[in-house]
């Protein structure tokens, strides 16, 4: 999709011949940019490339060379995020403090399309319904908070109308943020400040720039954050692991947040709608993807995956939950119970 609109005149567009021909830079390109229902980047052959996969026919194919520049920093990852309107938007790094280079995937015109302005620097994009928040300095694996501006008191989140990239306003999060996750259905951002067990849950209301306390992690060492409704769901494991054959999972309330514990495996990802939490747990040299029940405290569905010792993407798609690690992906259907793993050209890149 490209911006028409005399509102989007300052996003002018530079136009990436990166279409289906093979041999781009070595790199072999598919077509089937219409046929793809979700997009990762990945390294192949050396070269940051878009991936385009199916998760209904169980197929990936590099489909775009995302073009390198002097100054692109290649160790920090790139972002690949979903708008609420559908566009896909990359975002990569460079070194220094230039600003991030923003491309869009546009799959209807078979293309990538970088914008001529630059993004927020070292900023997680998180979309809302309208608004997209840049939170500074959230690390791309949920391990960590980075230096949060304002020594540390606050972190900066820019609030860019999703349209025009006009900034909104900046809110300010408490603390040093940890990790962020945003409610594509509303213009709301979880925010967690602290690390582990000392992690504390807000709420950002992007339409005003409010910030509102919602509740402490009581314990459990935090490894994922969702945000259903602008509610805020804490997943993680307890201080003090017990010794259970199979990971488990319960629940409390933390004021306005929820608290979901998982006790025998490590939280590699976690996503949520309403009342269902759907966690990737690594078990050691497997993984559960498992959907519980927030409001009621029960497991609803489990399935096991055997030989993936890590998620690093997980993705609700058409024909059930994508999931990936490293150089594969695995689509799960978890009313039916079943597990189909695929391979990709290349090494995953973008979170």
């Amino acid at each position: 999709m490209k911006f028409r609109s005399a509102a989007c005149a300052a996003l002018a567009v530079c136009s990436v011949a990166l279409t289906g021909c093979s041999g781009s830079d070595g790199v072999s390109l598919g077509h089937d940019w219409k046929g793809s229902e979700t997009f990762v980047t990945a390294n192949v052959s050396g070269h940051t490339v878009v991936v385009g996969i199916d998760p209904a026919a169980r197929h990936a194919q590099s489909l775009a060379v995302v073009p390198s520049e002097d100054g692109d920093d290649d160790v920090l990852a790139p972002q690949l995020v979903q708008f609420a309107d559908g566009r896909w938007m990359l975002t990569t790094p460079r070194k220094g403090n230039r600003p991030d280079r923003f491309f869009e995937v546009d799959p209807a015109a078979g293309r990538l399309e970088e914008k001529a302005h630059g993004t927020d620097r070292l900023r997680q994009l998180a979309p809302g319904s309208r608004l997209v928040a840049a939170v500074y300095g959230v690390s791309s694996g949920g391990g960590g908070a980075q230096t949060a501006t304002a020594g540390g008191d606050s972190t900066s989140v820019l609030v860019h109308d999703a349209a025009t990239w006009r900034t909104v306003r900046e809110a300010r999060a408490p603390g040093a943020v940890a990790l962020a996750a945003s409610d594509p259905g509303s213009d709301t951002l979880c925010v967690t400040s602290g690390e582990g067990a000392d992690a504390r849950a807000s709420v950002v209301d992007l339409g005003t720039g409010r910030v509102t306390a919602a509740g402490t992690a009581g314990g459990v060492q935090v490894q994922q954050l969702a945000c259903p409704g602008g509610k805020p769901v804490l997943v993680g494991t307890p201080a003090a692991p017990g010794r259970t054959a199979r990971a488990t999972l319960t629940r409390r309330r933390a004021g306005a947040a929820t608290v979901v514990t998982v006790d025998g495996g490590r939280v590699d990802a976690a996503e949520a709608s309403g009342n269902t939490l759907v966690a990737a747990v690594n078990t050691g040299d497997d993984t559960d993807l498992v959907a519980y029940d927030t409001a009621a405290g029960r497991e609803v569905h489990r399935v096991h995956i055997r030989g993936m010792d890590n998620s690093l993407l997980l993705r609700h798609t058409r024909s059930g939950w994508l999931l990936v690690s490293d150089d594969t992906a695995t689509v799960v259907d978890l009313d039916r119970g079943t597990a189909r793993t695929f391979g990709l050209p290349g090494t995953l890149t973008s979170f």
